[in-house]
């Protein structure tokens, strides 16, 4: 992808945030964000991705037993949280000592749960292929689609059952059953762009839970491109300049750019 073609693209990043409120989007590039980083749920994101990132390290085990994989996925966290200020300096520029502390100690009060949950899944026989592809993940590859002229990395790439397949990995709240809507079309839209690439049809895709060790296969479907489509269309008129609609919605509250988003809407209401 040329550098000179690069605004005139999407990123599945831009995908990702327009889910989450549509007006991000408008905002990204032209307000500043106000929201210090100097939280610690957002320390816990970052080691929670870092630690997702890292999951084929503890599936390399053959043995499923729970007290094994502890020890394992202990030492695996040891190391994200030594190496977390070196690989996001840029990210944790700000962040106290403190907060990187709190956080550190939230996310290995999980460590229990991903045990559990891991050890479960390898203790059923019908999930070998998926730990095994997993084991050989390459991890954050670049992809781009001179079709969809979109691109985006994803946490991982996976050969299963000899077709590439697209991993995401997600830092939060993980569903009973299957995955989040939202998580089921970034995940669609990263299997276009492999479809695209590789001139094949791409039903598969895998969501790792980092925070629950919940690993998720997930089968996309005609309405999931369909949608990204949708959304992509609604992101180029965004950047052309459009400005979505306000929506009350709980995250409103906590969003970095809400100062400028009041503004906007203030002023908008007085012309209607």
């Amino acid at each position: 992808m040329s550098p000179n073609n690069a605004e005139q693209n999407t990123n599945v990043s831009d995908i990702v945030l327009y889910l989450k409120c549509p007006r991000k989007v408008y905002y990204t590039k032209r307000s500043p964000k106000i929201r210090s980083k100097d939280d610690v749920s957002y320390v816990e994101h970052l080691l929670l991705k870092e630690l997702g990132l890292r999951y084929p390290q503890f599936l390399e085990s053959s043995s499923s037993k729970a007290d094994n994989k502890k020890d394992k996925i202990q030492s695996v966290f040891n190391e994200v949280s030594a190496e977390l200020s070196i690989i996001y300096a840029s990210e944790l520029k700000g962040v106290s000592e403190t907060t990187v502390s709190e956080a550190i100690e939230d996310v290995t009060a999980c460590l229990e749960d991903i045990t559990c949950n891991v050890a479960e899944m390898l203790e059923d026989a019908g999930n070998l292929s998926l730990s095994k592809a997993l084991c050989g993940m390459e991890v954050q590859p670049v992809l781009y689609g001179s079709k969809m002229k979109v691109s985006g990395i994803p946490a991982g790439m996976v050969e299963l059952e000899g077709s590439p397949i697209p991993v995401i990995v997600k830092t939060g709240k993980c569903p009973e059953y299957g995955v989040w809507a939202d998580d089921r079309l970034h995940l669609a839209a990263f299997s276009m762009l492999v479809q695209e690439i590789h001139g094949r049809p791409t039903d598969d895709g895998i969501v790792i839970y980092s925070r629950s060790g919940c690993i998720r296969p997930v089968k996309i479907r005609a309405n999931d491109r369909r949608q990204v489509l949708g959304v992509c269309s609604n992101i180029k008129k965004i950047k052309e300049g459009f400005l979505p609609e306000r929506k009350e919605i709980p995250l409103c509250h906590d969003c970095e750019y809400l100062e400028s988003c009041d503004v906007k809407s203030s002023l908008v209401s007085k012309f209607f």
